[in-house]
């Protein structure tokens, strides 16, 4: 018997919507992106630290689905989620916890981008179109990714779970756009789940879902996203035509 909890996690991942990008490319000046399932193909290993803290604790392990329903929060948020009623009073210290396994963990470290993401951010840049990285990890967290990547070379300002709200409240969008120098209304946000697109909607920007991470296809177009895509790599074309 499925749960409908995690319903939209499966479905198609291959829909394209991209009939409003005309309108949106002349007044665009900034690209948002989230990274996690957005950027990088991180999700296996948030899934694995999340099994291995809740390993440290003695506790039953969530399912894949549950931790994957989750990403996009403030990882604190998201942890305590997943805990027992018993042990949400203690969601910092088991925050403290998965970080240090993280940490001590150098297989968790490594970050794999997608295909066809330095190829787009060159072709923003050369457009001169504002870069922007807004995730729900913390400020340190997305610094770490950036040092490690490509993703720092082509950075105009960032904004971290650590700093506002969790998604979807817009203050994330608000404040990094703030530290772009443009309104909210002339940038596109990207992202692989309800949180993102509901952030973005709700900061009055651009949406465009990706099907590369939390949510399949099927579940963000219900969520009335201006494009839609299988992955970012594919978003490359839409620049040069």
């Amino acid at each position: 018997m499925s749960d409908n909890r995690f319903e939209h996690i499966d479905g198609r991942r291959d829909i394209v919507l991209d009939t409003t990008f005309d309108r949106i490319r002349p007044k665009l000046k900034a690209v948002v992106f989230d990274l996690d399932g957005t950027l990088t193909d991180s999700i296996g290993q948030i899934i694995d630290c999340t099994r291995a803290t809740f390993d440290f604790y003695h506790l039953e392990r969530p399912d894949a689905r549950a931790i994957m329903s989750t990403i996009g929060l403030e990882l604190s948020e998201a942890l305590t989620s997943l805990l027992p009623l018993d042990m949400k009073d203690r969601g910092a210290e088991v925050t403290r916890q998965y970080r240090q396994i993280f940490m001590d963990h150098k297989e968790f470290w490594i970050d794999k981008l997608f295909d066809g993401i330095e190829p787009l951010l060159k072709i923003l840049r050369e457009q001169k179109i504002l870069i922007g990285y807004a995730s729900g990890r913390s400020v340190t967290g997305i610094h770490r990714t950036l040092d490690a990547t490509i993703l720092g070379d082509y950075c105009d300002g960032i904004c971290g779970g650590s700093e506002v709200p969790s998604k979807p409240d817009p203050k994330m969008m608000f404040l990094l756009c703030q530290r772009l120098n443009i309104s909210t209304e002339n940038a596109l946000g990207v992202g692989d789940s309800a949180l993102d697109i509901k952030m973005y909607k709700n900061a009055n920007s651009f949406s465009l879902g990706v099907q590369s991470g939390v949510y399949s296809g099927d579940a963000l177009l219900k969520l009335d996203p201006d494009m839609l895509l299988p992955e970012i790599g594919l978003l490359n074309s839409y620049f040069l035509s």
